[in-house]
């Protein structure tokens, strides 16, 4: 039987560990890059570049019997591509679902082959900073600077100065914010390369160049939230690197004084959001449009949708139309992604995708606080620092999910060692400990379960019920051929969806997802004292939201009581004509006197 290889440590040595030659690791490096570029481009490509990617792993397997490194991260990142792959079944786009799936495995592949050049050492990091000067030349040459201005101007007329002698190149376009996020996440290797290369000054002249480019090509974008994830990792490394200097090199203390110097920081930004008096004003004071509100509304209108596709997802790609038909109440696009990664996935592959993304984290913040003390932690603190800058950027923005930058989300977990600990280790240190922890945490869970069972299927069978819900709606419904998703849901069998909110609702009657979605389906049917139940159910579950408060808010109108109705719509946002939509269906549909209800509540201030 093959087995992976376990790799112990990593080698500065260019000719081979345990069998595996140099030159393995290379074609590795460049099948699995030239696969991802060939998605990155033409998505719609397929299973084509898989073949390609996977010859290296063919020729490791004949020349060593071994596929590749195993990782402390197998499990995890396996686990998030079935899901990826579960979703293709759930989505009611299979096209973009099977786009994004191949930019999942991608990504994968992309990983492996990093930590399978293990051998390579330090030279590893050279990839992410050279890539990361490409991008930046590339952006500053392609950039549509009329299309996309900088959020400052200034560096608008900077931008269409430095692009004035050039012609015009053909090619994709990177969004700015996309390009800011991806160069910010691959700047902390080339900052790693120009204080390690000493001795080698040609070396060290090439990673600073590179380093001063991507700096410079990041200001251009004018992406803040890059900005702020940058600014926050650089944070955490002056701190840590001034608790070695205070503790002089002592492990235990520099990690301690390290740990309070964080909570001291993030006390003080807590102080500073109250100072402001929330965190609105303070993200405001940033330089730039004012856009922040609309941010935190959309993560808000993004809430339900999680509760919707909790268990499964939706399937990839198709957050788009989900968010405007369930969320915003409008028929057209209007948003690509939530522009926070975390929701995205939740929505998407569901929450245990998210769970399986937050244990590869963990897992790699173990391994580096075991790493990170030593001398030879090697590229371990690059690959930190940039997974810090793709957190802290994800909270704000969805630049390694919701774009085709997705192929870089395990970037930065393929540069730590591929275990914690020796083997020898492990057996002394973690096992006696997990032989406990294990069978307590099957059953606490198992405990869980059997407590919440009733309200665990109920959400089950509702999760269920969306899917097949939002698979028989959105892949028919086209703007203008049909006007609203109401009129769909006139014409399609719904039965079935039905069928499961009903179930879910007689194992617990307070499940908002199924009280809500049930309640918008009755509304289109023309049901409205079956809506009114099922929405002023969801309305006590969750008042705070604005999709549910549109939702019974109609439903009060239609059923004739307008003043409740209007007091509750004054409250919903209508920047997208949200509710004046709601009375061009009732006249489309020929009630006239519901269609005066519902302008009258619309029209008021």
């Amino acid at each position: 039987m093959y087995q992976f290889q376990r790799v112990r440590s990593i080698s500065i040595t260019a000719r081979s560990t345990d069998g595996v030659p140099a030159w393995l690791a290379w074609l590795d490096l460049g099948c699995a890059g030239l696969a991802g570029a060939t998605w990155y481009v033409r998505p719609q490509m397929g299973a084509w570049p898989l073949a390609l990617a996977l010859l290296p792993w063919m020729l490791r397997l004949a020349t060593t019997g071994r596929l590749g490194v195993r990782t402390q991260f197998d499990l995890p990142l396996v686990f998030f591509l079935l899901t990826a792959g579960l979703g293709l079944w759930a989505a009611y786009d299979r096209s973009a679902a099977w786009n994004k799936f191949w930019l999942v495995v991608g990504a994968l592949l992309l990983f492996y082959a990093l930590a399978n050049a293990a051998t390579l050492g330090d030279r590893r990091a050279w990839l992410p900073t050279l890539f990361g000067a490409g991008l930046a030349l590339y952006f500053l040459a392609t950039n549509d600077w009329s299309a996309n201005p900088a959020k400052i101007e200034a560096l608008t007329r900077l931008g269409h100065a430095l692009q004035a002698p050039l012609p015009v190149l053909p090619g994709h376009r990177l969004h700015p914010n996309v390009a800011g996020g991806m160069l910010a996440v691959v700047l902390p290797f080339g900052a790693w390369l120009a204080c390690r290369c000493g001795g080698r000054p040609a070396a060290r002249l090439v990673a600073v160049a590179a380093v001063l480019l991507m700096a410079f090509a990041l200001l251009m974008t004018t992406s803040r939230g890059a900005w702020l994830a940058l600014a926050s990792a650089l944070a955490l490394a002056a701190l840590w690197i001034l608790a070695g200097r205070l503790t002089h090199g002592a492990v235990s203390r520099r990690r301690a004084l390290f740990g309070l110097a964080v909570a001291g920081l993030l006390a003080a930004l807590a102080l500073a959001v109250v100072a402001s008096g929330g965190v609105l004003p303070l993200l405001e004071a940033i330089p730039g449009p004012r856009n922040v509100a609309g941010r935190l509304e959309l993560l808000h209108r993004t809430l339900p949708l999680v509760a919707d596709y909790a268990f499964v997802g939706s399937g990839p790609g198709g957050f788009q139309m989900l968010y405007s038909t369930y969320a915003l109440l409008i028929h057209a696009p209007f948003t690509v992604h939530g522009h926070n990664l975390f929701f995205d996935v939740a929505v998407e592959q569901g929450l245990p995708a998210l769970a399986s993304l937050v244990v590869a984290w963990l897992f790699m913040a173990r391994a580096a606080w075991r790493a990170l003390p030593r001398q030879d932690a090697g590229l371990v603190s690059a690959a930190v620092l940039s997974l810090v800058v793709m957190l802290v950027h994800a909270l704000v923005d969805d630049v390694f999910y919701g774009s085709r930058a997705l192929l870089l989300l395990f970037l930065p977990l393929a540069f730590v060692p591929a275990f914690p600990a020796s083997r020898a280790d492990s057996r002394a240190g973690s096992r006696p400990g997990r032989a406990v922890a294990l069978p307590l945490l099957a059953i606490a869970l198992l405990g869980g379960v059997l407590a919440w069972r009733a309200p665990i299927l109920s959400r089950i069978h509702s999760n269920l019920a969306a899917i097949e819900q939002s698979r028989e709606e959105l892949r028919l419904f086209i703007w203008p051929e049909w006007p609203l998703q109401d009129a769909v849901r006139r014409e399609i069998d719904l039965s079935g969806a039905v069928a499961r909110y009903r179930h879910a609702l007689a194992l617990d009657a307070g499940n908002e997802s199924a009280n809500r979605r049930l309640g918008q389906i009755e509304l289109s049917l023309g049901q409205y004292d079956a809506a009114l139940d099922h929405l002023r159910a969801a309305y006590e579950a969750r008042p705070g939201n604005a999709t549910v408060r549109q939702l019974y808010g109609e439903a009060l109108i239609a059923n004739g009581h307008q003043a409740e109705g209007q007091a509750l719509w004054a409250t919903v946002p209508n920047e997208q004509g949200q509710l004046h939509i709601r009375a061009y269906w009732y006249r489309h549909i020929g009630d006239e006197e519901r269609a005066a209800w519902m302008a009258e509540a619309a029209a008021q201030p």
